[in-house]
């Protein structure tokens, strides 16, 4: 391995990028504990809009820049203020996915054309860069853009290190980060030095991103997505999310030795490959010191009222039995009859195409609520998994019936599934979810690169097998066929996924989950309990990606996307956390309704987003706590009429008492003997431990 001084500039050029936006990550870690996955698409709406301001309007690059910082430190407080503020003493993971949510509105504004500069004129001009001028240093050229970073980047750096250092506002924020309490106690309001914070965030999140499109060829909202968010927070591991020149260090180290990967390896994607091995490296050898910064037990999946089944005396009831037994025919009978109707274009064969997939995204869904629901394990990689299931099955699927090819592709899975989860045995929550996202982020620019499974170029193709030697979903078939396959699939993972449930396996997931001291005392080991939960997901979301190769016959890596990971999270909290039928409400939501009417990707970005923001502000239960209130008056009805019961008040709620059961609290009217319909271990977003 060769390092010339090319090499050396070069990654000292990304490097600097990437530290400046570490440094933001750090801040914000610094003040509230948590990690902020809105920081880079905060960055990616100014850097869109100041490259509208320069190319379409004309604005001079230094007059547009400090508008551009200007309305990155504006828009980083309108989110402390809006979003964060108002779940201030909430678990630090109910604030993480609300900046996942954050994150994807933000990203569908940055796609919005109104917002973007004409594209041609951007093809002609390049994106804007701050020097027009070039500097020759070992052989490279150094253009405008690379020296605007060289230059401003250290000088940003060292301005905000002065700020913190030298400053009385510096010094309060430090020292409301480091003991709230006491920073309380001296005057100094820990809220408002939290929103200084999310300023200075957005102003080094839109410098950073403005400098980082100078360095693309074409500019590309897509291309600054999670790859460099996650490259930032590699770093900021390293630097244990607290030591800010260590950050600052280790980011110019991961953007040198990346480059000097680049140029010693023609391959793509080696230096994700090398980023993974950062991270996880980091996690293993100082997980624990890391995971002690946060807040004592703020890192627990307690996203909400977690809704539970009915009593077992009203759900014997007849008319009980009836009212459930309906739904779940009801739901089965549209489903199969969706694709036949004539309403909307339904029976076409592009509409049975969408239904597909939102079908595989049902599976994914199941998945995630047996992982995160109810064995509390964060992952933001689910859907690569999903691209290990399409991957694996083009490449074995040939001369292999459906049934042995489901369960061959869903152990592969497993087994990938059980190596990511490894660093489970030893953090949780907050940074599993990074190394988790750090695998979707080189599982689709390395893995699934590979000639072995995507082959020469990239591509791979499903040849659809026979079913059980009778029914051959070969080129012939509809795609309707396809979609009764996915129902199946659905039908049966959904069974299974209930059994675990009741299963002595699905109770010692929840209770490791809520205690894994007292679970290790039983006699549970919380580190082979935890990976089970890894293993069992991983196996239906690889059974998931059978079914997206199976509905697009031929893609590649970019159909398995890493932002999608962030959704999958989303979409099992909207349909409400920890609930079979949830996990299929809330892919209907993301992912059916815009199937329903045609609606572009950029609807799904929207629906998750704000979805999952209504949900964390005022709807704890997720989509089913609104099934639960609809059911409620149906419910009441027919305990009143079961005879020799004395009928109680209200066996579920009113609207306005749903809260107030989620804190533990009975509601007004109602008999504190009564088991409660809501909630074995239910709080609110909003409430502190």
């Amino acid at each position: 391995m060769n390092v010339g001084l090319t090499d050396l500039v070069l990654g000292s050029v990304s490097g600097l990028t990437y530290g400046v936006l570490a440094i933001g990550l750090a801040l914000i870690y610094k003040s509230g504990r948590f990690v902020n996955f809105a920081h880079g698409n905060l960055g990616v709406v100014c850097a869109v809009l100041f490259g509208k301001a320069v190319v379409d309007w004309g604005v001079p690059y230094w007059v547009a820049l400090p508008i551009a910082l200007a309305f990155g430190g504006a828009l980083g407080a309108l989110l402390e203020l809006g979003v964060v503020r108002r779940l201030f003493h909430a678990p630090r993971l109910v604030l993480v996915v609300a900046t996942i949510g954050v994150s994807q509105i933000l990203l569908f504004l940055s796609l919005q054309r109104f917002m973007n500069a004409d594209q041609n004129a951007l093809r002609e001009s390049g994106y804007p860069v701050p020097f027009d001028a070039e500097l020759t240093i070992g052989g490279v050229v150094l253009r405008g853009g690379e020296l605007g970073i060289l230059v401003l980047a250290p000088v940003v750096t060292l301005a905000v290190a002065a700020f913190f250092r030298y400053t009385s506002y510096g010094q309060a924020i430090r020292a409301a980060a480091e003991n709230p309490d006491a920073a309380r106690l001296a005057g100094i309001s820990v809220r408002r030095m939290s929103t200084l914070v999310w300023v200075i965030a957005g102003v080094l999140a839109a410098f950073t991103l403005i400098l980082v499109s100078t360095q693309r060829p074409v500019f590309q909202v897509g291309a600054l997505g999670p790859g460099i968010l996650v490259r930032a927070l590699g770093a900021a591991l390293v630097g244990r999310m607290t030591n800010l020149p260590v950050v600052f260090g280790a980011a110019l180290g991961i953007g040198v030795f990346e480059r000097i990967v680049l140029s010693s390896f023609d391959e793509g994607g080696l230096g994700d490959l090398l980023l993974f091995v950062v991270i996880m490296a980091a996690l293993a050898f100082q997980g624990r010191e890391i995971a002690r910064t946060t807040r004592d037990g703020q890192s627990d999946v307690t996203f909400g009222a977690e809704l539970q089944a009915l009593p077992a005396r009203i759900r014997a009831l007849p008319a009980v039995r009836r009212l459930q037994r309906g739904a779940v025919w009801g739901g089965l009978a549209l489903a199969v009859a969706l694709p036949q109707l004539p309403f909307l274009g339904f029976d076409s064969q592009g509409k049975a195409f969408l239904f597909t997939l939102t079908l595989g995204y049902v599976l994914v869904g199941l998945s995630m609520t047996l992982l995160v629901g109810w064995a509390g394990q964060v992952s933001l990689g689910q859907f690569a998994l999903v691209g290990v299931g399409s991957f694996t099955a083009a490449r074995i699927g040939d001369g292999l019936p459906l049934p042995l090819l489901v369960v061959v592709v869903g152990f592969v899975g497993a087994g990938v599934a059980v190596v990511v989860g490894l660093p489970a045995v030893r953090i949780q929550g907050l940074f599993l979810a990074v190394s988790t996202l750090a695998f979707a982020v080189v599982a689709k620019s390395w893995v699934f690169q590979q000639p072995t499974l995507a082959g020469t170029d990239s591509t791979a193709s499903m040849d659809r097998p026979a079913l059980l030697a009778r029914f051959d979903l070969g080129e012939a078939v509809v795609e309707r066929d396809v979609y009764y396959f996915a129902l199946l699939l659905v039908v049966l993972a959904t069974v299974a996924v209930r059994n675990v449930r009741g299963s002595a396996v699905g109770r010692s997931f929840i209770a490791v989950r809520d205690n894994d001291k007292a679970a290790r005392s039983d006699g549970l080991s919380a580190a082979g309990t935890r990976l089970l939960s890894f293993a069992l997901s991983g196996f239906l979301a690889s059974v998931a990606g059978l079914v997206f190769a199976l509905a697009r016959v031929n893609f590649d890596a970019r159909d398995y996307d890493p932002a999608v990971s962030l959704n999958m999270l989303l979409m099992v909290i909207i349909g409400g956390l920890g609930s079979i039928p949830g996990a299929i409400l809330g892919a209907t939501f993301v992912y059916g309704l815009p199937a329903l009417f045609d609606t572009s990707d950029l609807v799904q970005l929207l629906t998750s987003g704000i979805g999952v923001l209504i949900v964390l502000l005022f709807l704890p239960g997720g989509l089913m706590q609104l099934v639960h209130r609809a059911r409620a008056p149906f419910i009441d009805r027919a305990v009143r009429r079961d005879e020799g019961r004395p009928p109680p008040p209200s066996i579920v709620p009113p609207w306005r008492d749903l809260v107030a059961v989620a804190r533990g609290r009975a509601p007004e009217g109602a008999r504190t003997e009564d088991p409660p319909v809501v909630a074995e271990r239910a709080e609110p977003v909003g409430a502190g431990r």
